[in-house]
């Protein structure tokens, strides 16, 4: 009876099985948590990249049309046009990085101070930045100072703040 009790036992027993292989997902919380804190820090670095990939586009195309003033003045030395010319062009580069209705105001020493604060520097308002006030308006070359001067200066300012 022994033998038919053991018999019926072994038969009821099954064979060894391997466990199921593990399957990556659903990925443990540690790991999920790592997978969305990578995610953002990509995210984060692609935003940072355009913004600086958008800066330098907007720099060189500011330093493009300042060379052309440069040229304009070899060519033509209309010195009074040349003014006029950076006047709008350092106008442009306010309103683009700037709101419009703390930029679009300023006039005289109010504007001078404004582009000096934009790095700190004293360029406009005590040196040779004035003549942005009066050169733009004069009738002829015969009365208004070289431009040459306030170009580099301008150049200078745009590498330094924009």
């Amino acid at each position: 009876m022994d033998t038919d009790v053991t018999t019926q036992l072994l038969a009821q027993l099954r064979d060894v099985h391997a466990p199921k292989t593990l399957s990556w997902w659903p990925l443990a919380s540690g790991w999920l948590a790592l997978a969305i804190l990578g995610l953002a820090a990509l995210v984060w670095v692609w935003y940072r990249y355009r913004l600086y990939r958008k800066k330098v586009v907007r720099r060189n195309s500011i330093l493009q049309h300042l060379n052309l003033l440069k040229y304009n003045l070899a060519l033509e030395e209309q010195y009074p046009l040349i003014y006029q010319d950076l006047s709008t062009l350092l106008r442009r580069i306010a309103l683009m990085t700037h709101e419009r209705a703390d930029v679009a105001h300023l006039t005289g020493d109010d504007w001078l101070n404004f582009l000096d604060a934009q790095c700190q520097t004293q360029l406009f308002s005590h040196d040779i930045g004035r003549l942005l006030l009066s050169a733009p308006y004069f009738p002829s070359n015969e009365t208004v100072a070289n431009p040459e001067p306030l170009l580099n200066v301008t150049e200078e300012w745009i590498k330094r703040c924009i």
